[in-house]
């Protein structure tokens, strides 16, 4: 486990409708779409919509339609209304939302990027409706396609993104919900710095080359944004890196997030990243096929449940770690963890990983199942960065280790009980010095167990 990794990650700047479409997430009708963001019946909002050609937008024109859908939106938002846009291509570039703005569509709307600008821009607004349309960028752009500041309440709701070279949605400061969306070949999709209470919820997120979500934070402090239901496959690094890139959801110094109940595939490194963020739930999740970690708490956290998940096919299933950086207090329960391999260290190229579960600090980990891994089913410690962990009532399968603890002078106490152990390949408990074996199998009673160890209970077979 590498403990160097840089900690600080690098700001990330900011149609195939019809794959996207098939693809599983089919857009309403434009009064529909409206009707959600409207809140209200199709039948008691439809007379809120007026029609953008009215102000005389023009459907796939080769000018910048921005001034035109500006002026319309400010005029119809005056008198508390929306605009709906025909089918059509609509080239745009940094149109600046209005207070109160409602911009929706029917399935077959497109706004194009037309410069090196996002396409809608908002700041310092109370609320702001974005429902039912596509977005487009263009190669060589690097500008977010929607770049929303300091938003109270912004909805952005079944809106099809697709070819961003930078983020698709990047949102600062804002609270709300980005819901039903649909976003591919971004450098990322989701944005969120700063948030006041936002919601990330059903959004389907595939073919990005380097982050699906990121929440984040400028400075470490409670951020509480609900990540839910999300879909979240092949997603790249092409950044490079050691864990800055490749993430399904990545929490930087965001406290009081949760993570739930995504459907998380094919990553270059990670499913969930929390780095820092205190208090983070990371919960219900159905993950397979990673690089590095599959569900990881690391640097200065303090206070992590990852529970009821299962990670399949990761180099680590489960990782809660640098103590050396503070990082402790963890939960991990209820988890099925299997297949998890040795590979290369990105950075030194050092053959790593196989674990299971890790963890290092003030850790209770119950009632997990863990099977098929080329190192330990449960890792506890590394070198002197281990205290006060409990690991107790998990059922370990076809491991090489059973349990791996390091027996470093100085570590704290550990306590392994009432775990089943089957067809460890090596040992049941093996002490580790660093990453070399210090012990034979401690469940043997074939020589002393180490002070700081305390085993009972457990059955090996």
């Amino acid at each position: 486990m590498t403990r160097d990794r840089v900690s600080k990650f690098d700001t990330i700047s900011g149609p195939d409708r019809r794959r996207l479409l098939t693809a599983g997430l089919a857009l309403p009708t434009g009064i529909a779409a409206a009707a959600g963001v409207l809140g209200g019946t199709r039948e008691a909002r439809a007379d809120m919509l007026r029609d953008a050609r009215e102000f005389g937008l023009q459907p796939d024109s080769d000018t910048d339609q921005a001034p035109i859908l500006e002026a319309a939106l400010r005029e119809a938002a005056r008198g508390g209304a929306g605009i709906h846009l025909p089918a059509g291509r609509y080239r745009i570039a940094q149109l600046r939302l209005p207070e109160g703005a409602v911009l929706t569509a029917g399935p077959e709307a497109v706004l194009v990027q037309a410069a090196d600008a996002p396409i809608l821009q908002g700041r310092d607004l109370r609320r702001l409706r974005l429902a039912g349309f596509g977005i487009a960028g263009a190669n060589g752009y690097s500008a977010p396609l929607v770049q929303l500041e300091q938003v109270a309440d912004c909805r952005l709701s079944e809106i099809i993104a697709d070819t961003a070279a930078g983020t698709a949605f990047d949102l600062r400061g804002c609270g709300g919900l980005v819901a039903q969306c649909a976003v591919s070949r971004a450098r990322t999709a989701i944005f969120a710095n700063d948030s006041s209470g936002l919601a990330i919820t059903g959004n389907v997120i595939r073919d990005c080359t380097d982050n699906g979500i990121l929440v984040w934070r400028s400075e470490k402090g409670d951020d509480g944004t609900r990540i839910h239901g999300n879909r979240i496959e092949r997603i790249g690094a092409a950044s490079g890196g050691s864990g800055e890139y490749g993430n399904g959801v990545n929490v930087f110094r965001a406290g009081g997030v949760i993570v739930s109940d995504n459907v998380i595939r094919d990553c270059a490194f990670t499913a969930v990243r929390n780095n820092g963020g205190d208090r983070v739930q990371i919960i219900g999740n159905n993950c397979a096929n990673f690089g590095e970690v599959g569900l990881f708490t690391e640097f200065v956290f303090e206070g992590c449940i990852i529970a009821n998940n299962i990670v399949e096919s990761a180099a680590n299933g489960i990782v809660s770690t640098n103590f050396n950086e503070t990082g402790r207090l963890a939960v991990i329960s209820g988890n099925i963890v299997r297949g998890s391999f040795r590979r290369p260290d990105p950075l030194t190229g050092e053959i790593l990983y196989g674990n299971g579960i890790y963890a290092e600090a003030d850790a209770a980990i119950t009632g997990n199942v863990v099977e098929d891994v080329e190192v330990a089913g449960i890792g506890l410690g590394y070198g002197p960065y281990l205290r006060d962990v409990s690991a107790s009532n998990n059922v370990l399968r076809e491991c090489r280790y059973g349990f791996a603890v390091s027996v470093v002078d100085g570590v704290g106490h550990v306590q392994i009980t009432g775990n089943m152990i089957s067809r460890a390949r090596e040992a049941a408990v093996i002490g580790l010095r660093w990453t070399d074996a210090a012990t034979g199998d401690l469940l043997s009673g074939s020589e002393p167990v180490p002070e700081h160890i305390r085993l009972a209970g457990n059955q090996a077979h």
